[in-house]
């Protein structure tokens, strides 16, 4: 292996939006079950029942980026999660930096739609997902 590749491992990280006031749950590595599992070791309850729903579809999946709406039964309120799954180990090659790219622009078009007009605000879009997938290849090479 050369200085610059890095070796694949499991990884959970949050990911912040920059201006935007959301966050993204990052994972590569992991199984729904044990998502679910370190989620609760990490007393991240509200997470884990926003991910709850997806079980399905996360356990069919090898990647997958996801919104999930929750309602606070005591105000209301809707909180919005954001998830990308990734089965195995991200291994760095041309192909996952693909496929990363593409479930990152997914959750920029969740995203974006409830703070913007994405068709008049391309900007915004462009510097959101370049804040996303830096973050996120930071926290895949830690």
């Amino acid at each position: 292996m050369s200085e610059t590749e890095v070796e694949p491992k499991k990884v959970m990280s949050w990911i912040d939006f920059g201006i935007f006031p959301e966050s993204l749950m990052l994972t590569s590595g992991f199984s729904y079950d044990e998502i679910m599992a370190l989620l609760k070791k990490k007393r991240q309850t509200s997470w884990a029942q926003a991910l709850r729903p997806s079980k399905p579809i996360v356990e069919k999946s090898k990647w997958l980026a996801i919104e999930q709406d929750m309602i606070d039964d005591k105000t209301g309120d809707t909180y919005k999660y954001y998830f990308i799954i990734i089965k195995d180990p991200f291994d760095f090659s041309d192909m996952s930096f693909c496929t990363l790219a593409h479930e990152v622009l997914h959750i920029v078009q969740f995203n974006l739609v409830h703070h913007l007009d994405r068709n008049k605000e391309i900007e915004a879009e462009a510097y959101l997902h370049t804040h996303l997938m830096k973050q996120c290849l930071v926290a895949l090479r830690k």
